[in-house]
């Protein structure tokens, strides 16, 4: 029991690899989807269905990428493929767009948030914190376990 960490130790510890692979999410999705308007949808009229079905995909991964930082956070490691998946994509949408000359900045933004994101979640610290968290799960569900048999 003297390893377990006190939360401001665990933070500490651990609150920059994981904040850092929750933003390059959001950039990752916010840069897929400038990058989509401004090359694959350019000529289209956003005032149909097009613009509404944009910010409902968004919107959908916004909160899928948000589920899944809070299962992580909850013990569940394997909602990091979940997050795997969604860099890869936003990674495969991006990279045909170069034939559209989309602005250079954006575009390697675009690259670069992706490949940055699944660098942090193949990082030892963050597999460390993933592992501590399973601990701690455990450790909830024993102290549940035991309140419930008395």
């Amino acid at each position: 029991m003297s390893e377990l960490m006190t939360l401001r130790d665990f933070f500490r510890h651990y609150f920059l690899t994981f904040i850092g692979g929750v933003f390059a999410a959001y950039f990752s999705l916010g840069f897929t989807t400038a990058l989509s308007l401004a090359t694959y949808f350019r000529d289209a009229p956003l005032a149909g269905g097009l613009g509404f079905s944009i910010m409902l995909t968004g919107a959908f991964l916004i909160l899928l990428t948000v589920h899944s930082n809070f299962m992580i956070l909850r013990g569940r490691p394997s909602w990091m493929w979940v997050m795997v998946g969604i860099y890869f994509a936003c990674l495969v949408f991006v990279l045909p767009m170069i034939q559209y000359n989309p602005h250079a900045v954006l575009y390697g933004l675009a690259l670069v948030f992706p490949l940055f994101g699944l660098l942090i979640l193949n990082s030892a610290v963050q597999r460390e914190m993933r592992i501590k968290l399973v601990e701690i799960r455990r450790l909830r569900q024993a102290l549940k376990a035991s309140h419930k048999n008395r």
